[in-house]
């Protein structure tokens, strides 16, 4: 749902999907983690879903360690330029702690599916943050599943970064997503392979926003507020 004064992005209109890190233990203060530059399929009610193509221009988290184990803390990694390796379609039911995301190699094998389990999406001035929980479940073509990052979550949970009663909501959530996978709901469908973007669209990019509005957390309050998880 969209609120009082807020406008829908159009479908083909470039934006930014962006995940911030957000402690909820309040040991550091939010800051951008990763800056994504997407095309927008559909806003609606019922469905975001984003486009992010082969070679788009990214900013990503990096370790300064290259052995430390997420989730990293302020001061153990930079905010580097990175280049997008796959083509991804991303779909996001608003209010779900989880988006799917499709994906294909640059010559458009697919691959396969990902559930990032992640917080509901927060609507911006550039796009959308949602914030990451880190637990995520890989899926082959054949639907074949398996658990990601399970380490990640628990070291989150051993240093506050994530609570226990948002970690269980977060394997539940996972484990909904498997109910889906292992029944062929949408989006794993056979289908979901032959998907094509818009030969019109853009290759979205971050170049002409400048980096203080581009690294902006937007609605503080919102990600202070404990009673949104």
């Amino acid at each position: 749902m969209t609120a009082p004064g807020e406008t829908r992005f159009r479908p083909g209109q470039p934006i930014l999907h962006r995940t911030p890190f957000i402690p909820e233990n309040g040991a550091s203060p939010p800051v951008i983690a990763d800056v994504r530059p997407t095309v927008v399929v559909e806003d609606s009610d019922a469905l975001v879903t984003l486009w992010l193509p082969e070679g788009t221009p990214t900013k990503r988290s990096l370790p300064l360690d290259p052995h430390q184990p997420k989730p990293w803390l302020e001061g153990e990694w930079d905010l580097v330029d990175g280049t997008w390796p796959w083509h991804t379609l991303m779909f996001m039911v608003p209010g779900q702690w989880r988006a799917t995301w499709a994906w294909w190699m640059p010559d458009w094998e697919f691959i396969g599916w990902y559930v990032n389990l992640e917080e509901p999406l927060l609507r911006t001035p550039l796009g959308f943050d949602s914030r990451d929980l880190q637990l995520d479940v890989l899926v082959n073509p054949e639907r074949r599943w398996q658990w990601k990052d399970d380490d990640d979550l628990t070291r989150c949970l051993d240093l506050g970064i994530i609570s226990e009663p948002v970690a269980r909501r977060v394997r539940a959530e996972g484990e909904a997503a498997i109910v889906d996978i292992e029944h062929g709901a949408w989006p794993f469908t056979d289908d979901m392979r032959d998907w094509r973007p818009d030969p019109d669209w853009p290759t979205p990019t971050y170049a002409h926003i400048p980096e203080d509005q581009l690294l902006a957390i937007h609605d503080e309050a919102h990600w202070a507020n404990p009673n949104r998880l």
